[in-house]
C-alpha cells in the first residue's frame, strides 16, 4: 500500500481561494437568483451580470432518455436533434441562417434525465429579440418533416455504430443496462440500433406534445439584462408552449440484488473494466460525505488512492477512477480501470480490495484536509462564466436543490470528517454486491493459463 502521509492533492491557486472567500464573506448570496413563474407555468431563474453585453438562456425540460417510450429508446435524443431541422415556418437552412444573421449560438440535446435548449446572444435589441423569437419557434413549433426524421434517425444510427468502435462507450452502455436493469435509466441515451429503427415520426410528435410543455420547463437566464427584460425574454420563450402537466416522478432505483459479471468481446490489447455498486439520489443527506470521500478514493486524478495504488505503485492501470452517479430517482457508485487484458482480473480484484479497505478503515485526516482544500479552492471555477452559472443554476432547479445551495457550500465541505466518510460508504456501498462489466479480447475472460497462474 502507498504511504498516505505523502500523498497530497494539487491545490488550486491561492488567488481563486481568496476570490471565493471574498464572495462568501459578503452578506449577500453567492449566486443571488431571482425566481418567478410565467403565466403558463414555466419556472424562471434569472441572474443579472454586467461583465459582457451577452445573455445565456436555457430551457430545461424533464424530457431525457429516461422518458423514452418502452422499446423505443433514443426518442428523446432524436426529438432534440430534430428541433434545428425545421419548424412549421422555415426549414433547417433558414433556421441556421436566422441565428447566424444575429450572431447567436443555438443548440439542443438530450441526456439521461433532461433535454436542454440553449441560446447565447448579444443583448443589443436588434440582435437579441430575433434570436429569442426564433428559439421560441423552434421549441414550440418543430415540423418533424418525414424526410428530416428519416435523415436524423439515420444519423443517430451511424452514431450508435460509431460508439461500438470505442471500448469505453461499449462498457458504459453495457453497465447502464446491467446496473439499472428494467428501470428507465437502464438504456443508452441514444438508444440501440433495434430501438431507433422502431421510432417513427408519430413517436417523435407524441414525445414533443407530452413533454415540451410550460409546466415541465425551467428557463434559466444569465446575462446583462434587468428584471423587466428577463421577464420579457422568459415570456417570449414559453408563450407558445401549452401549459400541460409535469410528468410523474420516475420510480426509485432498486438496490442491486446480487453480483454478476458481464463479459463483452472487443478487439483490443487492453480491457476496460467498470464496476457499479448501490448509490444514492442526488438529494440524499449523505451526498457530501460520499462526494468528498470519492474525491479521495478515485475522483481526484493522479492524487487519488486508486491511481496511486494501481498505476503508480503496481503499474497495472492506464487509467483508473471512480465517480458518483447521483440521479433524481436514485443512483450508482462506479469504479473504472483500463489495463492490459492479461492483467484485468488481478486489477479488478485489487480495485475491489482498495474499496474494501477504504470502507473498513476510512481515509486519513490528512487526506480529508487535502480533499477539502482542493474542492473549496476549485469551486470558483464552477461559477466563472455566464455559461457555467447557467449550468449550475439549471442543475439546482432541475434536481430540486435549494437555490441558496452555494452559500454554505464551503461550510458543508469542511464539515465532513473521516468518520463521516467511512460511515457513509459503509451505509451505502457493499463491495460484495456489484455489477462488473469487462470489455476486451474474449470478453475479458481468463484463459486456462490465467486461471492456473500463467501470464
Amino acid at each position: 500500500m502507498i504511504d498516505r502521509r505523502h500523498q497530497t492533492l494539487r491545490l488550486i491557486p491561492v488567488a481563486l481561494v481568496t476570490l471565493f472567500s471574498a464572495l462568501t464573506a459578503r452578506a449577500e448570496s453567492v449566486l443571488p437568483l431571482e425566481t418567478w413563474t410565467t403565466d403558463n407555468g414555466a419556472e424562471v431563474l434569472f441572474y443579472a451580470t454586467d461583465t459582457l453585453p451577452m445573455v445565456d438562456a436555457r430551457v430545461i425540460l424533464d424530457a431525457g432518455s429516461a422518458r423514452d417510450p418502452e422499446s423505443k429508446a433514443g426518442t428523446a435524443s432524436l426529438t432534440a436533434s430534430l428541433l434545428e431541422e425545421g419548424s412549421t415556418e422555415r426549414d433547417a437552412k433558414a433556421i441556421a441562417d436566422g441565428f447566424a444573421r444575429v450572431g447567436a449560438q443555438f443548440s439542443a440535446s438530450a441526456n439521461l434525465e433532461s433535454t436542454a435548449i440553449r441560446l447565447r446572444s448579444l443583448t443589443e435589441p436588434d440582435w437579441l429579440w430575433p434570436a429569442v423569437d426564433l428559439m421560441a419557434e423552434v421549441i414550440a413549433r418543430p415540423a418533424f418533416a418525414a424526410a428530416d426524421v428519416d435523415r436524423e434517425r439515420d444519423r443517430q444510427l451511424r452514431g450508435i455504430e460509431a460508439r461500438q468502435q470505442s471500448a469505453r462507450a461499449v462498457a458504459s452502455d453495457a453497465l447502464r443496462r446491467a446496473a439499472f436493469g428494467d428501470h428507465p435509466y437502464g438504456h443508452p441515451t441514444d438508444g440501440s440500433t433495434e430501438s431507433v429503427e422502431r421510432i417513427q415520426r408519430a413517436d417523435v410528435q407524441a414525445f414533443h406534445q407530452r413533454y415540451f410543455v410550460a409546466r415541465n420547463a425551467t428557463v434559466v437566464i444569465v446575462g446583462d439584462l434587468d428584471r423587466e427584460q428577463a421577464e420579457r425574454l422568459a415570456n417570449r420563450l414559453t408563450t407558445s408552449l401549452p401549459a400541460g402537466e409535469r410528468p410523474a416522478d420516475l420510480p426509485p432505483v432498486p438496490p442491486l440484488e446480487e453480483s454478476r459479471t458481464v463479459h463483452v468481446e472487443f478487439p483490443a490489447e487492453q480491457s476496460t473494466v467498470l464496476v457499479a455498486f448501490d448509490g444514492i439520489p442526488r438529494r440524499h443527506e449523505d451526498y457530501m460525505p460520499l462526494y468528498v470521500g470519492n474525491h479521495i478514493l478515485g475522483g481526484s486524478g493522479f492524487a487519488s488512492r486508486l491511481m496511486g495504488e494501481l498505476r503508480e505503485e503496481r503499474g497495472l492501470a492506464y487509467s483508473t477512477y471512480s465517480y458518483l452517479m447521483p440521479l433524481r430517482a436514485g443512483g450508482r457508485f462506479v469504479m473504472a480501470i483500463q489495463t492490459r487484458s492479461d492483467q484485468a482480473e488481478r486489477a479488478l480484484s485489487l480495485m475491489i480490495d482498495e474499496l474494501t479497505d477504504f470502507i473498513d478503515n476510512g481515509p486519513t485526516g490528512e487526506e480529508v484536509g487535502d480533499s477539502q482544500a482542493n474542492l473549496v479552492g476549485g469551486f470558483p471555477m464552477r461559477l466563472n462564466s455566464n455559461r457555467k452559472i447557467t449550468e449550475q443554476a439549471g442543475a439546482l432547479a432541475f434536481l430540486g436543490l435549494p437555490l441558496d445551495y452555494f452559500d454554505d457550500y464551503t461550510d458543508r465541505v469542511r464539515s465532513v470528517d473521516a468518520d463521516g466518510i467511512e460511515a457513509a460508504f459503509e451505509r451505502h456501498i457493499d463491495p460484495q454486491r456489484r455489477i462488473e462489466v469487462i470489455v476486451g479480447p474474449d470478453g475479458g475472460k481468463r484463459s486456462d493459463d490465467d486461471q492456473n497462474g500463467g501470464s
